[in-house]
């Protein structure tokens, strides 16, 4: 199937799912939220843990401080790697869902930050 992008130009293949010539981007989001999800999960335990467990292995809390930063960058990268997932007719909806999610997680690791 041909997509005409403007009258007289070339025209572009593209899927009949929606999903671009050959599933590239749905394949590059699911990497993304492979490799930052897990690292997310990763930081994000270590400052949770840091800051709700006994204190013992951090005592001056650096794995809070920067569990919480780095989560919150892998964090952000899986949040607008989600969308990519899906096809482009739910992409805006899927964005908007993984980004709420995000900014309630992103402030529950504030706020044990700086409840510290």
């Amino acid at each position: 199937m041909l997509v005409r992008l403007l009258p007289g130009w070339q025209t572009r293949p593209v899927s009949r799912n929606g999903r671009g010539s050959d599933g590239v981007v749905p394949a590059f989001g699911i990497l993304l939220v492979i490799l930052f999800g897990s690292a997310f999960a990763v930081f994000a335990s270590m400052a949770l843990s840091s800051r709700f467990g006994g204190g013992g292995d951090d005592p001056h809390g650096y794995a809070l401080i920067f569990g919480t930063f780095f989560a919150l960058g892998a964090g952000l990268v899986t949040a607008l790697g989600i969308p990519l997932i899906f096809t482009p007719r739910l992409r805006a909806t899927a964005f908007l869902g993984s980004l709420i999610g995000y900014l309630a997680v992103a402030a529950g690791l504030v706020t044990a930050l700086l409840t510290a």
